[in-house]
């Protein structure tokens, strides 16, 4: 077992004169620096070889007005030889900048755009230092506390007639005129949503391409923050609305760790039951769309026969097809209701005959095989580089899964495989996916047989509301309820950080505690909008019409990227 306290160690050995603070909280390790070692700090916590934190997973600001030095920015670590995570903190004044870190991990490039939009904050020495989710010529930050939650209308939410695009900045000795700039969506069907790409062209094939997003931003961060701890579980469900469940419990999840609340084992099978079956209807989901981008069309009617199975099945036991908000922190709103077992033990028992016909339509078809193979290749350095997660991780041969790496709602009591490519192209990325169908019907089966009885909400009194009959009877059980249901849980100062294999990759909340009913800061890390990230990447050289296959093997969904 890997001690988790090397890292603060050895940090404060190599640069005595720039560690402020080390914390544990939660079994997590943080580490305080001096903003102007930010770099150096990066690049050695990259590079040794003793800890080789080599896998960025977010870089996030956290406003504190009345603080002398106003923010602080937070970088999330994570090795994956140590299968440990680390996180590095630092603060900033309104007029103060940081070094980038795009030169240890690319990873670093959006998250960095976001806090200089969101916040305000600047790195020097990046190389596209614009904003991401809202557009250029907007003026404020919104994640700052002194904006206001429902927005300000003046004209300056007016889009600019002319909009800076990344290739206007390229030098005129650079032009080529051979080359073509071309807008591929935001009304492109197959950018599955409102992505716009600026693709640069010579002839057909790519030169060079920008992602635009923000389309759909509406400030869940920012809500959240307004919220009780409670509340804000409905906001989960409409990040990833192909996969609600999973959602609920990253979200659940980090705040019983915040809360140090231990959830019952029966409540943590339903939830892996639930998460899984919702893995394979997104799975579906994306097969039939993916299929049908590039001109599959039956493939879509066989996916949304069968999802539509699953979909009843999670109706039955949440009463939502789409929004569940289901889970609730300590446990869940109801247990499974009777005779569930055999319909999802039906489906199950199905699902391997169901998922030979995609492979009889796909995985030998010539036509696919020339779309998908070969196409949109990320090596696995490059694919962690990037902090790509999920089937994209994994389709480049990296054998990397949460739910193995770290472990959650007795995940560990199962046995699964997990699939992996070879070659990193569309092709692989679709293997894996068929494969992970296979391994979460092999888990339901598995948590079924084995689902424990007993309680489906923990008994802490600062989550759990006493039961009915005592709130009729007794006084102090009336006031305890009052108490949970109008105010909430109240975490005690602190942070963490916690995340989930959710059917897109990593899935993980960032919240800081003020002891307060409300999170001071709720900060999602969604995989999608790390994946869109290195796009252009995976699409150089290749011709416009393999854009569409690259974008489906990714499998974003733009609620969660824009959030």
């Amino acid at each position: 077992m890997w001690d988790t306290k090397v890292a603060p160690r050895k940090l404060k050995k190599q640069f005595p004169n720039a560690v402020l603070e080390t914390l544990s909280f939660r079994g997590e390790e943080t580490v305080q620096v001096k903003r102007e070692e930010i770099l150096p700090i990066c690049q050695y916590l990259a590079s040794d070889p003793d800890l080789s934190f080599d896998f960025l997973t977010d870089i996030c600001g956290v406003d504190y007005p009345d603080n002398e030095k106003r923010f602080e920015v937070v970088y999330h670590l994570y090795s994956m030889r140590r299968k440990t995570r680390l996180r590095l903190k630092t603060v900033v004044g309104e007029e103060e900048s940081l070094s980038t870190v795009e030169s240890v991990w690319k990873a670093a490039t959006w998250f960095e755009r976001e806090a200089y939009d969101m916040f305000g904050l600047s790195f020097d020495g990046h190389h596209d230092l614009r904003r991401l989710l809202t557009w250029d010529g907007y003026q404020g930050h919104p994640l700052r506390k002194d904006f206001p939650v429902r927005g300000e209308d003046f004209d300056r939410y007016e889009m600019p007639a002319e909009p800076l695009d990344a290739f206007s900045i390229m030098p005129e000795e650079d032009a080529d005129e051979r080359q073509m700039v071309l807008n591929m969506g935001p009304q492109h069907p197959a950018t599955h949503g409102v992505l716009r790409l600026v693709l640069k062209l010579d002839g057909e094939v790519i030169t060079d391409a920008v992602p635009y997003v923000g389309h759909l931003h509406r400030g869940v961060e920012k809500l959240a923050e307004g919220m009780s701890y409670t509340q804000a579980i409905t906001l989960t469900d409409r990040l990833d609305y192909t996969a609600g469940i999973c959602n609920n419990m990253s979200y659940c999840l980090a705040v019983e760790k915040l809360l140090d609340v231990e959830v019952p084992k029966r409540a943590q099978y339903i939830r892996v039951i639930m998460a899984e079956l919702q893995r394979i209807a997104a799975h579906l989901l994306w097969l039939a769309t993916h299929a049908l981008d590039m001109g599959a069309m039956t493939v879509l009617f066989y996916c949304f026969r069968d999802r539509e199975t699953v979909i009843d099945i999670l109706e039955d036991i949440t009463g939502a097809r789409l929004t569940p908000s289901f889970l609730r922190i300590g446990g869940l709103a109801a247990d499974l209701p009777e005779g569930i077992d055999k319909k999802i033990t039906a489906f199950l028992d199905d699902f391997p005959r169901l998922i030979k016909e995609y492979e009889t339509l796909l995985t030998k078809n010539i036509i696919w095989l020339k779309r998908t193979k070969g196409v949109g290749v990320i090596s696995p350095q490059e694919a962690i580089n990037w902090g790509l997660t999920g089937p994209v991780i994994r389709g480049s041969g990296v054998k990397w899964d949460i739910r193995k790496a770290i472990p959650y709602s007795s995940y560990d009591d199962f046995q699964f495989v997990i699939p992996t490519g070879e070659n990193g192209d569309v092709y692989d990325r679709y293997l894996v996916r068929l494969e992970e169908m296979r391994q979460s019907a092999r888990i339901v089966r598995q948590a079924l047989k084995k689902l424990p009885k007993g309680r489906i909400r923990t008994r802490d009194p600062r989550v759990t509301p006493p039961a009915k009959a005592d709130v009729e009877k007794e006084i102090h059980a009336l006031i305890r309820h009052f108490k949970v249901m109008s105010e909430g849980v109240s975490p005690p100062p602190g942070e963490v950080y916690c995340s989930i294999e959710n059917p897109k990759g990593e899935l993980g909340w960032y919240l800081v505690s003020d002891g307060t009913s409300k999170p001071y800061r709720y900060r999602v890390h969604t995989p999608s909008f790390v994946n869109v990230a290195a796009l252009p990447e995976m699409i150089k050289g290749h011709l416009v019409a393999d854009v569409v296959a690259v974008i489906g093997s990714i499998d974003i969904v733009l609620g969660e990227i824009d959030r």
